[in-house]
């Protein structure tokens, strides 16, 4: 009798742990829910699955796929293409919505042969929904720290990157996984720098995503440099970035004694996420004949060390 009840309970889809073993199984004895009562529900009630449009299933898992995929607005082939209204307006065509595998997406309900997802990164694009095959979904890879895998098929390569897949892959996960401020990057923004870059000696960069997004540049070889660090590098302090500005600006000055330095009501100090910061000042200096003028100053640090400096004349 009890076997009875639990088959027609599986018939129903009530999700119950001994749905998944045969009646016989659990008639023995040998549920693994190790119920000793004869309730059938002590200690053998699974989560309920929550169900959506044409009684699908919410699993809220996340995946990406293979190359672009059109959007289509119901679970079929025969439906309509989602129209890109964005697009469309500034191209003056019709352009479809896509996904493709540059983004992280969340399947939001799951058919037999269909599913509906939502695109969480980028993040500029999470409005955009829509239904695809299950057959061109590819599971995201995770280590057993949730950190993401990234895998060559999250890039798109081109005659300067191809040579070097699993090299600059590799040097991507060592960098999501060293530096702090850097947990997920844009897949789509792995490509070879052109100013950075020298004959025989390749230089790539990739987007580090999130409220400030950065760049961060890299050597193929940089992978398997033990010596390398991808650790964030920490902003120089406001004191300090400051001075030497001022600095700058009095080793500019023909009369670097005239120079005065506005250090709070011009002041402006920007850090940015990737370790730079920028100082944005004024100051006021005499020529030899003792004219004053009041000049716009830029200093820019990688780190604690200044790269650039500008100034230019403003208004007084």
């Amino acid at each position: 009798m009890k076997a009875r009840v639990i088959a027609a309970l599986c018939g129903v889809s009530v999700l119950v742990a001994a749905c998944s073993q045969s009646p016989e199984a659990v008639a023995d004895g040998n549920s693994s829910a190790g119920d000793e009562s004869d309730g059938i529900f002590k200690g053998a009630v699974g989560k309920v699955a929550q169900t959506c449009e044409g009684s699908g299933i919410v699993t809220n898992d996340e995946f990406s796929v293979n190359g672009s995929v059109d959007l289509r607005s119901k679970p079929s082939e025969s439906s309509k293409k989602i129209v890109n209204e964005k697009a469309s307006s500034i191209l003056h065509t019709t352009e479809y919505q896509q996904v493709d595998y540059s983004e992280r997406l969340k399947e939001v309900c799951r058919q037999k042969d269909w599913s509906k997802i939502q695109v969480l990164e980028p993040d500029w694009l999470t409005d955009v929904t829509g239904w695809v095959p299950v057959k061109a979904l590819r599971a995201i890879q995770r280590d057993s720290t949730g950190k993401r895998t990234y895998v060559e098929a999250d890039f798109s390569w081109d005659r300067d990157s191809d040579a070097f897949k699993p090299k600059l892959v590799a040097a991507v996960n060592r960098i999501v996984r060293e530096n702090a401020r850097c947990p997920t990057v844009d897949p789509g923004t792995l490509s070879k720098s052109g100013p950075r870059s020298k004959p025989g000696k390749p230089v790539f960069y990739v987007t580090c995503q999130g409220e400030q997004p950065f760049n961060v540049w890299f050597e193929p070889s940089d992978a398997a440099d033990k010596g390398k660090s991808f650790s964030a590098m920490r902003n120089v302090d406001r004191g300090g970035a400051v001075q030497l500005c001022e600095q700058a600006a009095k080793e500019a000055a023909n009369n670097p004694q005239t120079v005065s330095f506005s250090k709070f009501m011009d002041l402006a100090f920007v850090p940015y996420a990737n370790g730079n910061t920028r100082i944005i000042s004024s100051f006021t200096a005499k020529n030899t004949f003792g004219v004053e003028s009041k000049f716009r100053i830029e200093c820019f640090f990688e780190g604690s060390t200044m790269t650039e400096r500008n100034i230019e004349e403003g208004r007084r």
